[in-house]
């Protein structure tokens, strides 16, 4: 078993390398960029030895009832078992000793077994590339969601009554996938459910199911909103109309 650095390009193989880990109630897709604040002593431990060592970490999202890990040892799985590899690119160090730093997903992983013996989690994984298609389907699947993804962020920007700029869409699928996924304001444990989907012709489609429900929700929220600001509020709270 080795360990990983930035360095190793990873899914050409199934090689199962040596990680810190990194639980959070998060989920990080391949190509997202993600800013985290390092404050517990022990990561701040886990990624000065990342950046000592060229290494990147892995992120896996937690379960919401999931006690502390430190309380747990031999063959207790207390995060979800597939994560994504966080790469640092930027590190900004605090006088008192804790960091800001910009990392980027970069590789899917899947966990194979834990490792309790350092103050912060490590696991032994491999990596879990997307499989990807030929089929004709996933080109015109890719281009659904393209569409149904810059309806969605209309609408929210509208709903949230915030400018949201996105830059143009990628043309590969599987960088699309991920980055609706990444943008998908749902649950953390839908978005697990994402990231877990073995094939892109799958993940696509969970992606045009879910974009068109959230979009079916939005537009209820935004005609909602029309509706009451049609109205105005009584003096017991109750609204009339104008």
């Amino acid at each position: 078993m080795s360990k990983m650095t930035d360095r190793d390009e990873l899914d050409q193989g199934v090689e199962t390398v040596l990680l810190p880990l990194f639980p959070l109630r998060l989920v990080l897709f391949p190509g997202q960029v993600l800013p985290l604040h390092i404050f517990e002593p022990r990561y701040r431990l886990m990624i000065n030895h990342c950046v000592d060592e060229g290494q990147p970490f892995g992120v896996v999202l937690m379960h919401e009832d999931s006690p502390d890990w430190r309380h747990y040892s031999g063959e207790v799985t207390l995060p979800h078992d597939v994560g994504t590899t966080a790469h640092i690119r930027q590190v900004e160090r605090l006088p008192n000793g804790r960091l800001n730093i910009i990392t980027v997903g970069l590789h899917r992983f899947r966990v194979r077994q834990l490792h309790f013996d350092m103050p912060y989690l490590q696991g032994e994984v491999e990596i879990f590339p997307l499989a990807r298609s030929s089929a004709p389907s996933v080109s015109d699947d890719a281009d659904a969601v393209r569409r149904l993804v810059i309806g969605y962020v209309g609408l929210l920007s509208k709903v949230m009554d915030a400018e949201i700029d996105i830059d143009e869409l990628p043309e590969d699928p599987r960088t699309l996938a991920y980055l609706a996924a990444s943008a998908l304001q749902i649950s953390w444990d839908d978005k697990q459910a994402l990231l877990a989907t073995h094939e892109l012709p799958d993940l696509l489609t969970l992606e045009r199911l879910l974009l068109r429900k959230e979009r079916m929700l939005l537009s209820f929220m935004q005609s909602t909103e029309d509706r009451i600001a049609d109205k105005v509020m009584g003096p017991m709270g109750y609204v009339y109309p104008n």
